[in-house]
Order: structure tokens, then sequence, then C-alpha cells
């Protein structure tokens, strides 16, 4: 506002403080309607205070909104889409939303997205569809095994564009066929072959990536010479409890900042990666979030795919965004975040129209001290019989060898060279997570003592012969029980191994 004169900037305040307590955007005319009267030639855009909501569109001025708020037109068209809220009492329907999502929200009116009917209240303008031509349909399933064996070959999304171009390939001819792209995708929808998973994309259905497998993590009781336990800190147990949701409220310290339109928007947040999800490759999505989820299409279930990209390398990612737990996840995902430490930060700018960019931000070595303790019992299962203690002494021997350490992605990388084959991150997490060895900022190093990292380990590999009541209730039992209790665990392991080798001598 530098630059200004007394009482022009005494306009402005009076705009600021009057407009407060609006739930609607405005026109510069409208909120500097008194200035204009006595000839100023005052606009919102000589103060930062005031943020630009939506450019002219057709007739209609350019809309304008408080910096403080947040634009509620996508979330309120999710909710007219997904049948939640019924289109009436908009301002109830706002403030439910901010003590909702703990933001102030405003709502630009000419939003094209939805219209208020005679009745007084909102509706989402519906995409238009059309009824097939006699004869299309049959035609065109005639097509439906080509085209799903090329698709799957693919192994990708396409438009409906890139579907017409596939079926002419195979031979389709539509000479004379009125609005032929609106007619394939109406035929799409009759399938049970292709899903539509977003505004113009669909995939066959066996492309669909898989659910997102929760692992059970722990910190595993530690017990001292004396029989006691230490207990572990409450964050860690906490962590190892919380949902999708809680763990991201819990770990989004750094606010979002909202940008762009209302019907164009834009959000800016960090992600701290826990260790749940560079294991299973999701992140997190911050309830105030849902305002930049893409609409909900005809068709279109509860699972659609954006356009993403890997800044540090430029990779184009396929990202998945599951509206129902509220998280982005799927293979690009995690071929990406799995190879990062637990406490990593990303910085994501998701944009309504080019997709979601990933920026390193840099690592919360807290947040890593207190994964770091955390273990895949799923994980360290499988590692028995003596296959964790090999993988254990193959890493001891190659981080003995360089002293300088490794990161994570150069040891999973030099073992699969030595092994000859592919060996999973998981197994190699697991393993330098519970056999001694030392985690420094992003980098690995051997265990002091191998012959302490090696005990560590089995009881680390101990622990999954515990059943899971035993488990949680592991830091209240005394030490007679707990010895008690692993004894038992180690017994009932030895029968199962004595029936397997009965039943495989039988003749």
């Amino acid at each position: 506002m530098s630059g200004l004169s007394p009482r022009e900037r005494a306009f402005l305040d009076e705009a600021f403080e009057r407009l407060r307590t609006t739930r609607r955007t405005f026109t510069d005319q409208e909120a500097l309607q008194s200035a204009k009267l006595e000839g100023y030639d005052l606009r919102l855009s000589f103060d930062e205070r005031f943020a630009r909501a939506e450019p002219m569109q057709g007739n209609i001025r350019p809309h304008w909104r408080l910096a403080e708020q947040v634009l509620a037109n996508t979330r309120l068209l999710h909710e007219l889409q997904e049948g939640t809220w019924d289109g009436r009492n908009l301002d109830e329907k706002l403030l439910e939303l901010e003590q909702e999502d703990q933001q102030s929200y405003t709502f630009y009116p000419h939003d094209t997205r939805m219209f208020l009917n005679r009745q007084g209240a909102w509706e989402a303008t519906g995409e238009r569809q059309i009824t097939l031509p006699l004869g299309l349909q049959e035609e065109l399933d005639t097509f439906k095994e080509r085209l799903h064996a090329s698709w799957l070959a693919l192994q990708a999304p396409l438009t409906v564009g890139q579907v017409l171009a596939m079926l002419e390939e195979l031979g389709w001819q539509h000479e004379g066929i009125a609005s032929v792209h609106r007619c394939i995708r109406s035929w799409l929808l009759t399938t049970a072959q292709f899903r539509r998973v977003g505004s113009d994309y669909w995939i066959p259905v066996e492309l669909l990536p898989a659910e997102v497998q929760h692992t059970r993590l722990q910190v595993p009781p530690v017990r001292t010479s004396g029989g006691a336990t230490d207990q572990p800190t409450s964050i860690d147990v906490d962590l190892a409890a919380l949902t999708d949701e809680e763990q991201g409220r819990k770990r989004q310290q750094e606010k979002i900042i909202f940008k762009g339109t209302a019907t164009k928007s834009q959000a800016v947040w960090t992600a701290t990666l826990l260790s749940a999800q560079v294991i299973s490759g999701f992140i997190p999505i911050p309830k105030a979030m849902r305002g930049v989820y893409p609409p909900v299409m005809p068709g279109e279930e509860r699972i659609t795919v954006i356009k993403g990209l890997w800044y540090e390398d430029a990779t184009a990612l396929w990202l998945w965004l599951d509206r129902t737990h509220h998280r982005l996840y799927g293979p690009d995902l995690l071929d990406k975040i799995g190879w990062l430490e637990a406490g990593s930060k990303l910085r994501i700018v998701w944009d309504a129209d080019e997709g979601i960019v990933f920026h390193d931000a840099g690592l919360d070595q807290d947040v890593q001290r207190e994964q770091t303790r955390l273990r895949d019992l799923v994980e360290l299962k499988k590692q028995r019989g003596g296959v964790g203690e090999n993988y254990r002494q193959a890493v001891q021997a190659l981080l003995t060898g360089t002293p300088e350490g490794l990161t994570f992605k150069e040891i999973v990388h030099t073992i699969s060279q030595r092994q000859n084959h592919e060996v999973a991150r998981t197994t190699i997490r697991s393993v330098l997570g519970s056999g001694g060895f030392i985690h420094r900022g992003e980098r690995w190093f051997a265990a002091p003592d191998t012959r302490i990292g090696a005990r560590q380990l089995k009881e680390a590999l101990l622990e999954t012969l515990v059943p899971q009541p035993e488990q949680d209730r592991a830091l209240s039992l005394s030490h007679h029980e707990y010895v008690q209790t692993r004894v038992k665990a180690i017994h009932n392991r030895l029968q199962e191994i004595t029936s397997a080798l009965r039943e495989d001598t039988k003749p």
C-alpha cells in the first residue's frame, strides 16, 4: 500500500473491515463504491489483503476475495455431486465447512459448474449425455475384446480421443456419426471392462492400482539385564496406531497455501513422510485440501487418476487419488517415495489444471529418529529361518567396506547385484532397522559390534512369533511373564516345524 494517500488507505481499510463478514466474492466496484463516488481511481490490486477470486467471465466483471479466505466452490461442488449437501442454506453450509476444516470460506456465485434452481437450491451442472444411435452399441461391442487386449499392453490410462484412435487402428469406421467423442464416452460407460477414472481418463479394470496394504508397525519392548522394560516414547506408539487422516493432521505442520481462482484452484503444502507411507507408497491428504479435488464425473467411482511430476528428475507420474481414504498412492508414487527415509519432507504443489508436482523439502530429523524404532512385523516374519541373518551379514560386510556409509538406495542396488536378483526394499529396511546398524542423516553405517547386531535381529524375529494380543500388552508384563510368553511362542513354532517335517516325510 506504499505510495497511497491517507485518504486512499482509509477507503481500503474500510472495505477490508466491511467485507470481513461476507461469504461471497465481490467486484472492485462493490468494494470501493464510496471511493469511486468521490472520484478516486482506486483498485483492490493495490492492497495485498485482497486476492483475485475469478477473472472476467463474459459479461461478469472480475471478482475478488480477502486473501485470508479460501474459495469453497469446488468443495461444495463435490458435496452436491456426492449427495452430501442438498444445495440449500448456503451460508449455513459455509459455516459448517469452516468449523469442520478450520478455514475461512467464501463463495463465487457465478461458477458455471453449478447453478441456482427455481427452488433456491444449488445444483451441479451435469455432463451432457447422449443416446447411442441405433446399432452403434452392438457395432462397438464387436471391437471390445481387441480394444481391451491392445489397451492392456499400454499399461496406462487413456482419453476418449486416444481410445477413438485405437478403435480406428482396429478398423472402426465412423463417417456420418455426429458427436463421435460423446458416443465413445457413452459406450465406455456401458462396459464392464473399462472404468472411468477422471474427467477424460479411462482404464481397463485390471490396471486399477491395488489398495494400499497397511503393515503393522510396532516399537518392540526392550528388556534390560535387570528385567525392566524400557518404555518407548509415547509418540512412537501413537504414530504406529494412527489412521491416515490422523497422521496427516499430526504431521502437516506447515500451513496450506491456497492460490488460483474459484474454478482453477491451487494448493501448496509440505508433507513429512512416516515409515508406513514410504513402505506402502501413499501420502495422506489434509482435510482442507479436498476443495482441490477434481469434480466427480458420471460413472467415476472413488478412485481418480491425476498427472504428477517428480521435479528433481522430471519423471512423469500417474497418481491415484483415493477419495474415500483421502490419500495419493499408486505404483509410480511408491517407486519414488519408497527410496526415501522416514522424515523426508516433500513440498507438494497441486494445481487443478496442471496436476501435482513434488519437490524435495529436506529432512525432519526429529521424525526420522522417532520412526527409526518402528518395526514392520509382517516383513520381519518373512526373514525367519536364517534369511534375515544372511541379509544382515551381507549388509554388514558391505557397510564395513564403505566407512563413509551408503544411502538406502545404494545398499539395495548393491545387495541386489551381489545376490543376482532384485531384493525387496522392505527386506533391506527390516534388516537395517533391526540389525544394529547406525543411521545418520540419509546414510547407513556398519553395526559397531556385529554380534550385538545379530542378537538384536534374533530378538526382533522372536517378536514375530508372539501373537498380536501378547505383543500389545508386552509393556505391562513382568519379566517372568515376558520370558514365559516368548518360551511358549518358541515352543509353538517348534511344534509347527515338527509337524511340517512329519508331513514331508510321509510316504
